[in-house]
C-alpha cells in the first residue's frame, strides 16, 4: 500500500493545527465567566468562548487522529504491531473524546439553553439529567484516557528506538503517555494526584510542542517514505 506525500504532509498539517487547538482548550477557560453555583453552569452555555472551545474540543480529536494515521503509515515497515496497536489506541480515544462532546454539544447545552428559557419541566429535571450527564462524561473521559495511553505509548516505543528529531517526537510521545498515566489515569483511580505545580505546568509544556515536533517529522518523511515506495515498486 503507497502513501503520497501529500496524504503526509495532510496529516503534518493536521498536527500542526492540533497544536493550536491543544493551546486554545488549555487556555480559553481562562476566559470563562465564573461558574460558582448550578444556575451559573446553566448560563456558561451562553459564554462565548465557552462555546468557541465546546467547537475546537470536538474538531481536535480528529486533527490528532488523522497526526496519528501519519505516524502509523510511517512506522508501519518497522512494526506493523505497533501500528495497529497505535492506531487502535488513538482511534479509541479520538472517537470517544468527540463522542463525549456530541453529547455536551447536542445534549446538555439544548437542555441548558432550555432551562435558560424557562423550561419548567426541564427546569424540574435538570438536576437529575446534569447528574447523568456527568456520570457519562466522566466514564467517558477515563476510556479515552486508556486509548491515549496506549497510542502515545506504543508509537513513542518504536520511535524513540532511532535516533534524531525520530528519537526526539518518540520523546514527546511517551512524556505524552506519562503524562496521561501520572496526573489522569492514577487520579482517576484514585491511587495518587500528580502535585501542582506539575499537572498544570506539563500540560502545556509537553503536548503544543510534542505536536508541532510530530507536524515537522511528518513534513521531513514524506518525501523520504515516497522514495522509499518508488524504490520498492521497481
Amino acid at each position: 500500500m503507497r502513501f503520497s506525500q501529500t496524504f503526509y504532509r495532510t496529516a503534518a498539517v493536521c498536527s500542526l493545527i492540533s497544536a493550536v487547538t491543544t493551546l486554545m482548550l488549555i487556555f480559553l477557560p481562562e476566559f470563562y465567566a465564573p461558574a460558582p453555583d448550578f444556575a451559573g453552569r446553566m448560563h456558561r452555555v451562553i459564554d462565548p468562548y465557552y462555546r468557541l472551545r465546546s467547537w475546537v474540543y470536538l474538531i481536535h480529536p480528529f486533527l490528532v487522529l488523522m497526526a496519528a494515521l501519519g505516524i502509523g503509515m510511517q512506522i508501519r515497515r518497522v512494526s506493523s504491531t505497533a501500528t495497529v496497536v497505535g492506531l487502535l489506541g488513538f482511534t479509541l480515544w479520538a472517537f470517544t473524546e468527540a463522542g463525549q462532546q456530541t453529547l455536551t454539544l447536542f445534549a446538555f447545552d439544548r437542555w441548558r439553553l432550555a432551562w435558560l428559557a424557562g423550561d419548567e419541566a426541564l427546569r424540574a429535571g435538570m438536576p437529575t439529567l446534569t447528574i447523568l450527564y456527568d456520570g457519562l462524561w466522566d466514564a467517558m473521559y477515563f476510556l479515552l484516557l486508556l486509548g491515549f495511553a496506549i497510542g502515545n505509548a506504543t508509537f513513542g516505543a518504536v520511535l524513540i528506538r532511532d535516533r534524531g528529531l525520530t528519537r526526539i517526537v518518540g520523546a514527546f510521545l511517551l512524556a505524552a503517555f506519562g503524562l496521561t498515566f501520572f496526573a489522569n489515569i492514577a487520579s482517576e483511580l484514585r491511587w495518587f494526584v500528580l502535585p501542582e505545580p506539575f499537572a498544570s505546568l506539563l500540560y502545556p509544556a509537553i503536548q503544543p510542542l510534542g505536536r508541532t515536533l510530530i507536524g515537522v517529522w511528518l513534513w521531513r518523511g514524506a518525501a523520504s517514505d515516497a522514495m522509499t515506495e518508488r524504490a520498492v515498486g521497481h
